[in-house]
């Protein structure tokens, strides 16, 4: 693929995943073509359906968490608490939640004929944030941070949950925020507090 074309092809990523966080599931190709600056022939060109941009967006978003959890096991020997608390902090902080939502919203909308492949995504994303999670994960347990019976994937969809958009009012602008960085502190507080008890 050309230069200019990887580099289109991650614009229309990247603005389909912002229209998605900030609109929900309705998003038209042409509001993702017009947001990442080219035509809409050429964002049709390189997802030519909707399950393709939908697959694009999650890798993307993987690999966002990988430099994450890679930055933090970097960090780890250093100091292990900040590490930790640092990564679940940063990732609470992409919004995956609402991403999550809005693709599996437009997902079950545009396949309404037929899931063919999604099945297959959906398993290989769910195996890469395994094996992404594992290494920072088997870190903390050893540190006394987590929980030797807490899975890789109970973290991811614990952050999931916790960070999971509540409908936008002047209320939840205001004060929600705060409270999920706060609730996200009682998670990991939680799993440290049961990590002692095993010891």
């Amino acid at each position: 693929m050309r230069q200019d074309a990887v580099a289109n092809r991650d614009v229309i990523v990247d603005a389909a995943r912002k229209l998605f966080v900030e609109q929900g599931p309705g998003v038209s190709m042409r509001a993702i073509a017009k947001e990442a600056g080219v035509g809409v022939a050429t964002a049709s060109r390189h997802f030519p359906g909707c399950v393709e941009l939908f697959d694009a967006i999650g890798a993307r978003a993987v690999t966002d968490i990988e430099a994450v959890i890679n930055e933090a096991r970097e960090k780890f020997d250093e100091n292990p608490r900040d590490a930790w608390r640092g990564a679940a902090h940063a990732i609470g902080e992409m919004k995956l939640a609402a991403l999550a939502q809005a693709l599996f919203g437009a997902l079950n909308a545009s396949t309404a004929g037929g899931t063919q492949g999604v099945g297959e995504i959906v398993d290989n994303r769910v195996a890469d944030l395994r094996r992404i999670y594992e290494p920072l994960v088997d870190k903390a347990k050893a540190a006394g941070l987590c929980p030797q019976k807490v899975a890789p994937l109970d973290v991811h969809f614990g952050l999931g949950v916790i960070t999971r958009p509540l409908p936008e009012t002047a209320v939840s602008k205001n004060y929600f925020s705060e409270i999920q960085e706060e609730l996200l502190d009682v998670m990991l507080d939680g799993l440290e507090v049961r990590a002692q008890g095993e010891r």
